[in-house]
């Protein structure tokens, strides 16, 4: 599995920083589908927290194949994609990795949005990364663009 390189600054900021990760997958229907979604990166593999009634969790347990991409919002823009395999893993009660994801994306406000939840079950995706592309725009631009 290729690591990301985290020492790599373009990388360090869209790990790091509020961004959120569009994933997307195959639906049940065989159509594509793209999503927003909070997530984590560590022990070298995306971590994302879903319900077990979501559409997600559904497809992905059919079809693991993912592609995702994080990306910042201002210029120059900065992009990671990503193609992985996505495991998903029902989780009793909430998932030991969702506090930490919801304190990175809600900041102070996490401990009022986490106390209003009443989590019986959350599905983990966890996805394993095949391979991934950086564009900055400033040295690294896609293909086309060269």
């Amino acid at each position: 599995m290729p690591e990301l390189p985290l020492d790599d600054p373009v990388v360090a900021a869209l790990l790091a920083g509020p961004n959120l990760a569009r994933l997307a997958y195959v639906g049940l229907d065989g159509r594509p589908r793209v999503v927003p979604i909070w997530f984590d990166y560590r022990e070298g593999g995306i971590t994302m927290i879903t319900g077990p009634k979501a559409e997600k969790a559904r497809a992905l347990a059919a079809n693991g194949a993912v592609a995702l991409t994080i990306d910042s919002s201002q210029p120059p823009y900065k992009v990671l994609l990503v193609q992985g395999d996505a495991k998903i893993a029902e989780v009793e009660g909430m998932a030991p990795e969702y506090p930490e994801i919801v304190r990175r994306y809600l900041g102070p406000a996490t401990d009022a949005y986490l106390g209003q939840l009443r989590v019986k079950r959350q599905v983990r995706i966890r996805v394993a990364l095949c391979s991934w592309r950086i564009f900055d725009f400033v040295k690294r631009y896609p293909q086309s663009l060269r």
